[in-house]
Formats: C-alpha cells, structure tokens, sequence
C-alpha cells in the first residue's frame, strides 16, 4: 500500500469545456447564493436507517415487484395507454434485511474503495463547523466513531460533542421517529435552525445553501423540494435520468409562472417547533395505497375549511384527485401558494413549500443499485483509479472534491472495520449473491409479463476477485459530471463557504 500523503486544493478552479452550456447553471444558483440567512443552522441531524424486512424473501419480492411495475408504466407510455407522470427509469432497490448475522444496510455499501456512503454526508457537515448527529445502526455507529477520532485528529473538529452518534431503536423503524431521535442530542435552542439529512446523500458537498435557508425567519417548517427545470435548466446537459412524479406551479414574477416537474426533499430544514409537525409525516409514511392518502388530505382540508387556507386545500385537492385519475393535463400542476398553505394546515405549523435547489445531486440519492454502483462508485472510483498511485488517484479526485484528502485518510482509518463488520467481513461475495438473486427473479418476472428485452436488468458491479466493474445506467453521464463538479460545483461550493464565513463572522451579505 502507497504511503499516505497531503493532498493540496487545486489553485485554478475557473476552467470551463464549454462556457455556453453552463451559464444556465451559474444563473440558476446566483439568487440562492445573494439571500444568505442572518440565522444560520448550526446544528444537523443525520439519518442512516430505514425499513426493515422480515426475510431476503418479502424484501427481494419488493424489489422485483417495484421493477416490473416501473416497467409496465413504460410500456402503458410508450402505448399512449396513460397520462400519469412518465416513469423514465426503471432501477433496482436496495432493501434491508438481517440474516445471518448481517446488517444489510445500504448506508454502509461502500462507494470509493473502503468508504461507506454514510461517511460522505458526515464528512460534508462536520467540516462546516456546525454539530452533527447521527442516527442509525451499530455498525453506523463504530464508523461514527473512527470518523470523530480521525476529525479531532485533522482538527476538523474541536470537540467529541460535535459528532454524536444516536443508536437505531429496531423495534421502532420509521422516518419520524429516526429524524426526532437524531434531533434530540442536539444543543438546539427552540428557535434555533436546524438542518436534516438523509444519509445516502453522497455528493452534495455544497451544504450552505440549507444551512442559510433565508426562509426560516418566517417560517417552521422549509420543504424544498427537487425540481428537474431548476436543476437541470434548459441548455444545460441533463446529467442523470429520474422519475418525477408530481408537478409544481410557481409564480416567478408578475403574470409569469412556471411549471416543475418535482420529487420529494432528501434534506429538510425546520426549528424544534417544526420537528413536531414533522411527526405527521409517518401518516404517509405508513400509508399503504392511494385511498389512504387521500383520506389523510381529506382529513387535512375538511379541517382548514373554517380557515383562510380553504381555498388553498381546496385547491390541493383537486390536484391530487386529477392526479390520481390520470387527467391532468399538460403543464397543469400544484399550485405553490396553496402547496405552501396545505403544507401548514397538515403540519400545523407555518411551512413553506418551495423549488429553489439547484443542487443535482440532492436529487440523486442511493436508494437503488444503478445510483449506488452505476453513479456515484463508477464516477468517483473511476476519477481515483486514473492515478498511477492511490495518493496521486486521490490527488485527481480533489480537482472536483474539496475533501479529498480526508477521504484518504478515512479510507485508511476504516480498513480494520473490514475485519470487523459482518456486512464487510462477506464483501464482495453478498453483494455478488444478492445482484445474481435479483437479476434471476426480475427476468422471470419480466418474461412472465413479455417484458424482457434480453439485457440483464442489473449488472454485475463486482467481478469475482472482488474488482469492481464501471458499469453506468441508461442516461448517466459520467463525463458531464465531472465537467460540472469542476467547473460548476466545486467553484459554487467555494463561493457558498466564504459567504457561511461572513454570516457566522457578523458580517451581512
């Protein structure tokens, strides 16, 4: 093994392929970047749990049957035999179980060579100054714990209170409870802002945007959600494939607005008061078909009809029935104010719904084998693997990652856990097994529906000596990718830090 080295920052991040196609992507984030919070977050919260299967069984039948109806849609759209939102991609889950002894946690999937996703959004935040919780498994917590020895080390850190880790309750899996108890350690005041993240949020370096969110003066509650227009403006290369499934009407200015297509938020940002609202969220979370939703908005407008917010549920609703029935037509979608309005009489707080983020790869989060191995591995491993020695890979990497020597040195600093975790121990033999298994039961299913076209539905990540073979999803632009992180994102991510520094120093934007 090569001998560990300092990586240094390039000087020059100015460079730009192509200066046309990415002033849309300048322009887009220019505005969030000018309305900087005067109370910036300083406290995030971390999730790495989710649902938990009773058997590989029940969950692989999940995943074999979320793919075949994906599948499905696309063949009804191709036939002109519905109007619902276009499904574009189909892709392969990833669900937990525990059999055998083994966690089976996407989380801890690694994503460049003995990093685990998990480490990624931790790393993000904690060099931002601010404190960190993190919730999830045991096992999430023993790299917890190498990463804080390693930040303390760095000087990343200047104190064990910065990183906490909060240990997964298994008798009490859901979205809420995993987002109050990783809240709850916190030295958030009431008022205080505080950011939530999913943990498989890899690439979103570029976090200052929701630690300033200039609309929590008035607001309890901020859900910004994922719009592709915004993201992805037009003259722009779309960077990835992703299925959209609602549509969003904003007002942009006087007679104006504009219609997104959008998905739901992977980050959220709330007070302690908002956090409460939150716990109606398991409502929905736990919500087993479309009936049971539309009994919850019911619920929602039958109380706000005595309200101000009437028309606005109103009108929430009849997005939601149309959508159901498939008869919206096209650029017909929620309206944003009532969305906004909806959202506060559900959580009972005041919330603002919005589509302001610009960030692609919050969009992109790893709840699928194509994301996990296709994207986010085949790209960063891929950058890493260009360098005739790992310390020069890692060198390459920092040219569109701004901590990459960390990520050096965390690479390094978790070899032992290899030793350690089960879900490590068997790598990559389980997670070989597991894309054999998947690919058995979805071409069966396929053919059994005449939906096979002959192609693997999953590839084969990892050759038998354990290497790991690049492999992208239709759609995914590798090198586009990393033309934006150079010369886009990282530049941004430079830009947002400076001016999180004047807010914390006092200083207004």
């Amino acid at each position: 093994m090569q001998s560990q080295t300092t990586l240094k920052l390039p000087g020059a991040l100015g460079r730009t392929s192509s200066v046309r196609r990415r002033v849309a992507w300048a322009d887009a984030s220019e505005e969030t970047g000018a309305r900087a919070a005067l109370r910036p977050a300083r406290h995030v919260a971390i999730s790495a749990s989710h649902e938990l299967f009773p058997s590989r069984e029940a969950a692989l039948e999940c995943v074999v049957e979320k793919r075949l109806v994906a599948h499905q849609r696309m063949r009804d759209q191709q036939a002109g035999l519905t109007l619902r939102a276009p499904v574009r991609l189909a892709a392969t889950r990833m669900e937990r179980t525990r059999e055998g002894g083994i966690d089976d946690l996407k989380f801890l999937y690694p994503v460049l060579d003995t990093v685990p996703v998990i480490a990624l959004p931790i790393l993000h935040f904690a060099t931002c100054g601010v404190q960190v919780s993190v919730y999830g498994s045991a096992e999430v917590g023993r790299v917890v714990e190498v990463m804080r020895d390693y930040l303390l080390e760095a000087r990343v850190i200047d104190a064990p209170e910065k990183l906490l880790f909060v240990p997964e309750d298994p008798e009490h899996i859901s979205f809420f409870h995993s987002v109050r108890s990783a809240v709850e350690p916190l030295e958030a005041r009431d008022g205080d802002a505080l950011v939530w993240c999913a943990g498989d949020i890899v690439l979103a370096y570029d976090v200052f945007p929701w630690l300033m969110d200039p609309d929590l003066d008035a607001h309890q509650l901020i859900l910004n959600v994922g719009a592709k227009q915004r993201v992805f403006p037009e003259g722009t290369p779309e960077l990835f494939l992703g299925n959209y499934y609602e549509s969003l009407v904003t007002r942009d200015g006087p007679g104006g607005s504009r219609v997104f297509d959008v998905k739901d938020p992977n980050l959220l940002v709330f007070t302690r008061e908002g956090l409460r609202g939150l716990s109606r969220l398991d409502d929905l979370r736990s919500a087993k078909d479309s009936s049971v939703y539309m009994g919850v908005f019911l619920r929602t407008a039958w109380r706000a009809l005595a309200s101000s917010r009437a028309l606005a549920c109103l009108g929430t609703l009849r997005y939601g029935l149309k959508r159901q029935r498939g008869t919206l037509r096209p650029g017909e979608g929620l309206r944003q104010d009532h969305a906004s309005e909806f959202a506060s009489a559900f959580f009972d707080v005041r919330a603002r719904l919005k589509a302001d983020t610009v960030d692609p790869f919050v969009l992109k989060d790893c709840d699928n084998f194509e994301d996990l191995f296709g994207f986010y591995r085949g790209l960063l491993q891929g950058i890493v693997d260009e360098g005739a020695t790992r310390e020069e890979g890692y060198r390459r990497l920092a040219e569109f990652y701004p901590h990459a020597k960390h990520l050096l040195a965390l690479s390094y600093r978790l070899l032992p856990l290899w030793d350690e975790l089960p879900l490590w121990r068997h790598w990559p033999e389980l997670i070989r097994d597991r894309i054999s298994t998947c690919n058995r039961r979805m071409t069966e299913a396929l053919q059994a529906s005449d939906l096979y076209d002959g192609t693997p539905p999953l590839p084969e990540y990892f050759a038998a000596d354990g290497s790991f073979q690049h492999a992208p999803a239709p759609g995914d632009d590798l090198p586009g990718t990393r033309a934006f992180l150079r010369d886009v994102y990282l530049p941004r991510f430079h830009q947002g830090r400076a001016a999180h520094a004047r807010v914390l120093a006092g200083v207004r934007p």
